[in-house]
């Protein structure tokens, strides 16, 4: 369906008046802490023993803490407010750390191309607001993700020393692997205003609820459940736009 074709639609218009309302913002950052707190998850500690470093890391706050931060981010860019990119931006350093304490020892190299991509959108943003079509470069940038991200992480497996002979763990490798490139592919190509990188974010938000379940990290599975409806609607609104011209927003 081409959902540009029916933006005068009443549902269309109500999934649209949605997307862009301030109380989804609380709506899902109360989800994130009521879920979270009610589990107890913000009592999480975990030993540093990836570095045998004396220190007990408090992970369940500061997974709640970058979490919202997260959440906000997603809910301005998805009202197009470009200072959502320059909050994930920022918020894509404590993930970094965050995940490179717990062991990821990929993350040093790869959450820096997180970092730059995301702060590639805030700046595409602010030259160009134009939706695009899905073109070559949309499947372009998805293949340079995956790229990107399996040579990266390979070398963070092999803790930098890509001719040596002991063998990674290859279902954790696949596991960072796969849904890293999907988020450098939907980063690229969120920077260039194609709506069709919501079904990108859509598929990474299923890999990482998942992930996150397995993992028991809740302020994260209930982060990705919102995100689930968010990359709906998100998706249903930028496609059903009345012009091309993407109108930037300050809600």
């Amino acid at each position: 369906m081409n959902l540009r074709s029916y933006n005068k639609h009443p549902l269309i218009i109500g999934i649209r008046n949605l997307t862009n309302s301030k109380y989804l913002d609380v709506i899902g950052v109360m989800v994130v802490l009521i879920g979270a707190i009610s589990l107890g998850y913000h009592k999480t500690k975990v030993d540093l023993n990836p570095y045998h470093i004396p220190y007990i890391l408090p992970l369940g706050i500061i997974s709640i803490i970058n979490t919202c931060l997260s959440m906000l981010s997603t809910r301005m860019v998805t009202k197009k407010n470009n200072l959502g990119n320059l909050i994930g931006t920022f918020n894509t350093a404590l993930s970094g750390a965050v995940d490179f304490l717990l062991g990821n020892f990929a993350a040093i190299i790869t959450y820096p191309v997180s970092f730059i991509a995301n702060y590639f959108c805030y700046r595409s943003w602010k030259i160009s607001k134009h939706l695009r079509e899905v073109d070559w470069v949309f499947y372009r940038n998805i293949l340079l993700g995956f790229i990107v991200s399996f040579i990266l992480n390979y070398i963070g497996f092999k803790k930098f020393d890509i001719f040596s002979t002991e063998p990674i763990d290859l279902l954790k490798f696949f596991v960072v692997a796969i849904p890293a490139g999907i988020t450098f592919g939907a980063t690229f190509n969120t920077a260039r205003l194609y709506p069709d990188s919501w079904l990108m974010w859509q598929s990474y938000n299923l890999f990482k609820l998942i992930q996150n379940v397995l993992f028991k990290n809740y302020a994260n599975v209930f982060k990705y459940i919102f995100y689930l409806f968010n990359a709906i609607i998100g998706y249903i609104t930028w496609k059903s736009e009345d012009s091309k011209e993407f109108k930037l927003s300050n809600k």
